[in-house]
């Protein structure tokens, strides 16, 4: 049965009044969106079930490998009752104020947009914050709305988490210190109400990046240390609760992203800065290290339904031109081949002899490919005069390559040639007095128009406005990215890693800022495996990786609650998998 909360009509006019004054006072504070619950009815609870109720414990700046080799020894206690990882992910961009809002909504960073501490979405990017078809309310506005739980405390030593994420919760407290951030969650540990209590610590964040992120740094050391304290002083206190055998409490430990040196967010550390520690604890649950595939991020790019875009007007750049050297490589993996002319990456309307512009293209399913060009139209060049190299050996599905193209001038003739996997996969073809300028779109995956496309990934784009060496090109097959180290690297006018989890794959070369490849159609980031010279580590059946994105989800199921398909989730339940061990 349920209760429908009360409400009643009986106010004097000084509270009328006051009420009124609080409404236009709220009304004053802007654009800043509240989620709008629909109205629902509070679900009395079941006196036959036990009362389920969550801690969520984060940790700002503590690296998942670093706290294992420290061995913490209260996290350590409740491993044995944990689903755990020490290699579990934050988001693609690791800031505090976007993994904490990966951890309260449950997207990431591709859907919310925030990768600053600003909280603010950045200009020029779209997170959606102000469009209520795509706001992404928290877990606490969520399951406040659900009637599930009775009363939300959140507490945080950081001021703008307070004022700009946490102020959901019936109580959020801003205080001074980690210590009183601990203290405040005993009393509210102690609350009979208190369905969900949120803590936050930032200690360890703050020593990291004063000493650095390495268990071998003893400030960092002892910052964990005595982190790991106040976790065992707040589990003690639920255990020790009057009440604590008639509820079921689930306890969640993370953190919010990793480091290196005394720094965090950089690309080229990116997977040891998002390696982060993540602990579901409940006393019923039997141990489970959670152990992640080898795996790159990537987006599928399916048949007829999505590409990455740069427009045209943004992407001269990237034509060939008259004269010059070039040098463009990438990755491909395909998961099903195409029919003739399916795309690959391309700078053309249309990849099919018929457009000005370049491109890499499917010959069909036999798992060959080709690089072509065709010459500007206008002037003299008034016939259609198109190169075309095609590549062997034959390429085949779930397996990664590096495909390449090198433009080259050899005194006053002009050269292309291919490569795939750093091999020289066709003879030189003399492209000389071809002008391969357009003012075409620069794309990657599929295009209507010609060909069907193929279903594949591409990742580690790279242009150079110059001929790389042979040699280099060989080294660059197995390179995972480029580092400003390179020699080469003020030549690179085009650097698009494709792991980014954004709305678009972001251009991180120096000479190309703004320049990112814009996301079109249901894509989806996905775990994909890890390229490695030409093979690939396979992902084995059943393993994941944990994600921050995950913890909404976990709540959700957790408290009862349905996720609905229009919510947009980047995180997936897992401990469903596990009902065995604690629903009786």
């Amino acid at each position: 049965m349920k209760h429908i909360k009360n409400s009643t009509n009986r106010f004097n006019t000084l509270a009328a009044a006051t009420i009124a004054m609080v409404v236009v006072l709220f009304c004053l504070q802007g654009c800043k969106r509240y989620f709008d619950p629909p109205y629902v009815n509070e679900e009395q609870q079941d006196a036959s079930k036990k009362r389920r109720k969550v801690l969520l414990v984060v940790i700002d700046g503590a690296t998942g490998v670093e706290v294992k080799t420290v061995a913490p020894p209260k996290l350590t206690a409740m491993l044995a009752n944990s689903k755990y990882s020490w290699n579990a992910l934050a988001d693609f961009i690791p800031s505090d104020a976007g993994n904490w809002k990966n951890i309260m909504t449950g997207v990431g960073v591709g859907k919310h947009g925030i990768v600053d501490d600003s909280f603010d979405v950045p200009p020029g990017d779209d997170g959606h914050e102000h469009d209520a078809a795509t706001a992404w309310p928290t877990l606490i506005e969520r399951l406040q709305a659900s009637g599930k739980i009775r009363r939300t405390s959140a507490i945080t030593p950081w001021p703008q988490l307070d004022d700009k994420l946490l102020i959901y919760a019936d109580q959020s407290i801003a205080v001074t210190n980690d210590l009183a951030a601990k203290d405040t969650a005993i009393v509210k540990l102690k609350s009979i109400s208190d369905d969900l209590v949120i803590v936050n610590f930032n200690e360890v964040n703050k020593v990291g990046q004063s000493f650095g992120f390495s268990a071998n740094v003893p400030e960092y050391k002892d910052a964990i240390l005595k982190t790991d304290g106040y976790i065992g002083e707040l589990l003690d206190v639920i255990k020790g609760r009057k009440t604590y055998n008639d509820e079921e409490w689930l306890v969640i430990v993370t953190s919010t992203h990793g480091g290196t040196g005394k720094s965090f967010g950089e690309i080229a550390n990116r997977e040891r800065e998002r390696n982060v520690l993540t602990l579901y604890y409940n006393p019923s649950f039997k141990t489970n290290e959670i152990i992640p595939p080898v795996a790159l991020d990537g987006v599928k790019f399916t048949e007829g339904a999505i590409t990455a875009k740069l427009a045209g007007s943004n992407a001269s750049i990237y034509d060939l031109g008259l004269t010059g050297g070039y040098t463009l490589e990438f990755r491909l993996r395909i998961q099903a081949f195409g029919t003739q002319n399916s795309t690959i990456f391309f700078k053309s309307n249309s990849p099919a002899n018929t457009n000005p512009g370049w491109w890499f293209i499917h010959n069909g399913s036999n798992g060959t490919w080709r690089f072509a060009i065709r010459r500007a139209t206008g002037g003299s060049a008034k016939t259609v005069n198109s190169a075309d190299l095609r590549a062997v050996p034959a390429m085949v599905v779930n397996k990664w390559y590096t495909l390449a193209a090198r433009v080259y001038m050899e005194g006053s003739k002009r050269f292309m040639v291919i490569f795939q996997d750093g091999v020289k996969a066709s003879a030189p073809l003399e492209i000389t007095g071809e002008d391969i300028t357009t003012p075409a779109d620069l794309f990657a995956g599929w295009k209507s128009g010609f060909g069907n496309n193929s279903n594949q990934t591409v990742s580690n784009i790279r242009i150079w406005n110059t001929a790389l060496p042979e040699s280099k090109i060989l080294e660059d097959a197995c390179a995972d990215g480029v580092n400003p180290s390179d020699p080469y690297y003020t030549n690179l006018i085009g650097y698009w890693p494709c792991n980014d989890g954004l709305s678009h794959f972001k251009n991180y070369s120096p000479l190309a800022e703004g320049k990112d490849m814009e996301l079109t159609g249901n894509y989806i980031w996905d775990f994909l495996e890890k390229p490695t010279c030409g093979t690939a580590v396979p992902i084995l059946p059943g393993q994941f990786a944990l994600r921050n994105t995950d913890i909404a989800a976990q709540l959700y199921y957790w408290y009862g609650v349905t996720i609905e398909d229009r919510w947009k989730l980047d995180g997936k339940v897992f401990l469903s998998s596990f009902e065995s061990e604690f629903i009786k």
